[in-house]
């Protein structure tokens, strides 16, 4: 058989024929053939689409067939013609009316080769997710027969949130990567943010403290006109971004950028300190105000449409769908519901559609707040009832923080802001429409689906060191419980036990396991200037720390060093050991340097994931 497929292990035998295929979500509908016979990959194969086939279905073809390395070919002749249909291929095509849902498809297997048929590009691409797990899990064969596969919720999405602690893009398309695989189709990223504990800062006592706080205490990862908005770790740039939105388009993965104002708002404040919230926060601590922007300043909503509109006008969130966060917002309730009605308008005349953090039940007042075409997660039954949501006009999204919100922290712990979910729970008894005792009717169109969020609150003062790399385990299992559930809204057929059988078969599109590696370099120090010995996207190897003249390396922007530095004008053997929780430093065959220690907040770090750095400067 021909090499075709992504380096994964293949878990399990040759499916029997006529067997329903075992997919994540589990296909709506399947009927065995009539004759016997598996499809199998051939060496010949090929994907194949119509000559007149639109743009959309080109690029999620190309993608098919970069994911089972088999050429791409547009035929001349007939639809399944025996002039264009070659044994073992795969043929992708829109056929109108052919299922009655824009995101449907219907895959007809045969000995010979597969069709793919959808009413939109989209549809058809999904077809590819379904047979792409099976071939993994079956060395390249499929069963005979005929699949019929919808979705029931228009949203299926993930929260991540790479504001408070930075990703790299590597990690984004990684996760990108799996959400495609799983059809959840709504990828939003939380792009900026602060610590959530600002109070915990040393020597802060007031919200003018906090800005004097080293610059990454309040991240924005986007790059900016605006002098000192941009993070200083990690930001990426507005040609990263597009590249980014380009990559998860091509994955049938919409991305959706959110900016979190008028509160968790540190990088804003930071630029405009005259904006920031003058009044009470209540309980709170009187330091949260260097997070909150001041809404009856009349400038705040000029300088924050601005930024928006830096990132909408320049075609960088050219999506359809712009998040403009709005959640825990303690100042008083008229001037918030006043912002929000401005800023959901705003973006909607921008040609978007806004999308925002429930918090109008907490918020009450007798401004307007615009609800048509805005969508609005229920995140917090406290903040945002779902029944009051519908019944003003909001669509919604459920998102509700004791079902699916994580925030990692290494220790292991499940529940509701924990190190992650009640995965279990949310496969068995989790629905878009549970929102507690509140729950709404499945069918309500107002309710466009569900979503998992992962809150990266443990960062800056209390980051433990976990790295995407770290991550990408538990958000390619949820992603998968959240596609079942947000893709069919009857039962799973399946047992929880059976789920993550299939899911373990059907194998990952990104390589889960932790880096555990060995390199060694020959080096001698001339002087005092830093030298770098190895780059790449998630990791830098440095002989020379620029930060304190010492050996390290850089992960995910942040900077390490160990408690060593290379003797001058002498060669050393420097090795580089990489497990998976930790790294060690030794030269010329003996361990030195101890543990390796961040350049800010350096003890609360735990995990040293380190991935191998791409290209060596030095031998």
């Amino acid at each position: 058989m021909k090499a075709f497929l992504l380096p994964v292990v293949l878990l399990v035998g040759a499916v029997a024929w006529g067997a329903k295929p075992s997919v994540i979500p589990e296909l709506r509908q399947w009927t065995e053939a009539t004759e016997a016979g598996t499809y199998k990959v051939q060496a010949t194969s090929r994907i194949v689409i119509p000559e007149n086939a639109c743009a959309d279905l080109k690029t999620y073809a190309a993608t098919f067939a970069a994911e089972l390395k088999l050429p791409l070919v547009q035929e001349r002749k007939g639809w399944f013609s025996s002039e264009s249909f070659g044994p073992g291929d795969i043929l992708l095509a829109i056929s109108p009316g052919i299922i009655g849902h824009s995101e449907g498809y219907v895959l007809t297997a045969t000995p010979n080769g597969i069709r793919i048929e959808a009413s939109t590009p989209l549809g058809a691409f999904w077809g590819t997710r379904s047979l792409l797990q099976v071939l993994r899990a079956n060395e390249g064969t499929f069963p005979c027969g005929i699949a019929k596969d919808w979705p029931d919720y228009r949203v299926r999405g993930f929260m991540f949130d790479c504001g408070r602690k930075p990703f790299t893009l590597t990690t984004l398309r990684q996760i990108i990567d799996l959400c495609s695989y799983y059809k959840l189709n709504d990828l939003q990223l939380h792009l900026s943010d602060n610590y959530i504990w600002l109070h915990r800062y040393p020597g802060v006592k007031t919200a003018e403290d906090v800005l004097k706080q080293e610059p990454t205490a309040g991240g924005f990862r986007l790059e900016s006109k605006i002098k000192g908005l941009a993070s200083t770790d990690i930001v990426y740039s507005k040609a990263d971004y597009k590249a980014l939105v380009a990559y998860a388009s091509a994955r049938g993965v919409t991305l959706v950028p959110e900016l979190d104002v008028p509160g968790h708002a540190l990088s804003l404040v930071r630029v405009r300190p005259d904006l920031m919230y003058k009044g009470s926060v209540g309980k709170k601590h009187d330091c949260e105000r260097a997070a909150m922007l001041d809404l009856n300043n009349p400038e705040t909503f000029g300088f924050v449409s601005s930024i928006f509109d830096e990132y909408i006008d320049d075609d960088v969130f050219s999506g359809d769908i712009v998040h403009i966060g709005t959640d825990e917002y303690y100042g008083d309730s008229e001037s918030y519901r006043k912002f929000a009605d401005q800023m959901l308008k705003h973006i909607r005349a921008k040609g978007k559609t806004p999308r925002l953090w429930g918090s109008l039940s907490q918020k009450r007042g007798t401004t307007p707040v615009t609800s048509e075409g805005v969508q609005m997660h229920i995140w917090s039954m406290g903040w945002q009832n779902p029944r009051e949501a519908i019944k003003a006009g909001y669509d919604i999204i459920n998102i509700l923080d004791s079902y699916t919100y994580v925030v990692p922290n290494g220790k292991g712990n499940i529940g509701a802001y924990g190190d992650d979910i009640d995965t279990k729970f949310l496969y068995e008894r989790w629905t878009p429409a549970l929102f507690h005792n509140q729950s709404v009717d499945p069918a309500d169109p107002k309710l466009l689906g569900g979503a998992w969020a992962m809150w990266n609150d443990n960062s800056f003062l209390t980051d433990p060191g976990l790295t995407g790399r770290d991550l990408l385990a538990r958000i390619r299992r949820n992603c998968a419980i959240v596609a079942q559930k947000t893709w069919d809204r009857e039962p799973p057929k399946r047992s929880y036990a059976n789920f993550l059988r299939c899911m373990a078969a059907n194998g990952s599109p990104v390589c889960l396991a932790v880096p555990q590696w060995e390199k060694t370099y020959a080096v001698t120090r001339t002087g005092d200037q830093p030298l770098k010995l190895a780059e790449g996207d998630e990791t830098d190897l440095w002989a020379v720390s620029p930060v304190n003249g010492k050996v390290g390396f850089r992960r995910e922007g942040a900077q390490y060093t160990f408690d060593y530095a290379l003797p001058k004008d002498r060669e050393v053997a420097l090795t580089f050991r990489v497990t998976p929780r930790n790294v060690e430093l030794w030269a010329d065959g003996r361990p030195v340097g101890g543990k390796p220690k961040r350049q800010f907040y350096p003890d609360s770090c735990q995990f040293y994931t380190l991935p191998m750095p791409e290209r060596d400067l030095v031998k």
